[in-house]
């Protein structure tokens, strides 16, 4: 491993923490925080929708082609 990816590895790691640290520990972080959550598990339902219906398509082709 080469010293650069080393350092950009290092400072990688301590932007991370910063920024972890930031959101946990203010109250605006805090905030910003649930709504980061609240935006995720959105994101995440209309994911498991869309993959349902993606699913309900793919199943009725395989029906159409097996009869």
């Amino acid at each position: 491993m080469t010293n650069k990816k080393i350092v950009a590895g290092v400072l990688t790691g301590i932007a991370a923490g910063i920024s972890i640290a930031i959101i946990l520990n203010t109250k605006k972080g805090r905030e910003t925080s649930q709504k980061l959550l609240k935006k995720g598990n959105r994101l995440t339902d209309d994911l498991k929708g869309k993959f349902g219906e993606f699913v309900d398509q793919l199943q009725g082709r395989v029906q159409g082609i097996l009869k």
